[in-house]
């Protein structure tokens, strides 16, 4: 899948990007300057999508599909920039209703809620984050057996470290430090990788005001989400 969409990403980060609404969804102007290009994308047979909201482990996957994808070899993943191995798109499936500034990338929910609506239609994999911290491997065994791989466990430990956390996160060709102007002295990119971190910013008032407001949006949904306490 080739999309050239990242000659501009380089200008994004110099200074914060205006807010633009693309079908009632707010989005940074670098992805709404290009939404033409997104809409006349055509997927081919045997494309591989990556749908993740934003700093819900988007990198992560990018980087376990790309070493699956060359059988656990670092340093082919190591031939460029995660953004520049994997293209990045921008589109979210369902029903958008987002008062302008109320969210960039748009609503979680709905997110969540288009993708759970589109697996009638397609198949898809859904993976939790905390699945994916409990048991990596076993999380890895899913995508490939999705991609049509089957990795001999030499490989696939392989794909478990170079894909944890501690090794991304010094990996210049993960952790997005080869865009200088990014100046992670204020906000790491890869923050902490973990789960439950909520515990350290929220109130009890204020999770309990989560806790209500996610049964409202989501009671109409099936999945199955897990509750990290």
């Amino acid at each position: 899948m080739e999309m050239e969409l990242h000659s501009g990403l380089q200008d994004c980060v110099l200074t914060r990007p205006q807010v633009k609404l693309v079908q009632d969804v707010a989005f940074p102007d670098w992805v709404a300057d290009n939404w033409s290009l997104l809409e006349s994308f055509q997927a081919k047979a045997g494309d591989l999508l990556i749908a993740t909201y934003p700093k819900a482990g988007t990198t992560w996957m990018q980087e376990i599909v790309d070493l699956i994808n060359h059988d656990g070899d670092g340093d082919m993943c190591k031939r460029g920039p995660v953004h520049d191995r994997i293209p990045f798109l921008e589109f979210f499936p369902g029903q958008h209703n987002i008062p302008s500034g109320e969210f960039s990338w748009g609503s979680w929910y709905d997110h969540a809620k288009g993708w759970w609506e589109a697996k009638e239609k397609h198949p898809i994999l859904f993976l939790l984050y905390e699945d994916m911290k409990e048991n990596p491997r076993r999380e890895i065994q899913k995508v490939a057996r999705f991609m049509g791989k089957v990795l001999e466990d030499d490989v696939l430990e392989k794909i478990v470290h170079l894909s944890s956390f501690q090794v991304m996160r010094d990996n210049p060709m993960a952790n997005y430090t080869t865009l200088p102007s990014m100046n992670q002295s204020i906000s790491r990119f890869m923050r902490k990788g973990e789960v439950g971190d909520w515990k350290n910013h929220f109130t009890v008032a204020e999770n309990e005001h989560f806790d209500e407001h996610y049964e409202r949006q989501m009671a109409s949904c099936s999945i199955a989400f897990r509750q990290v306490l």
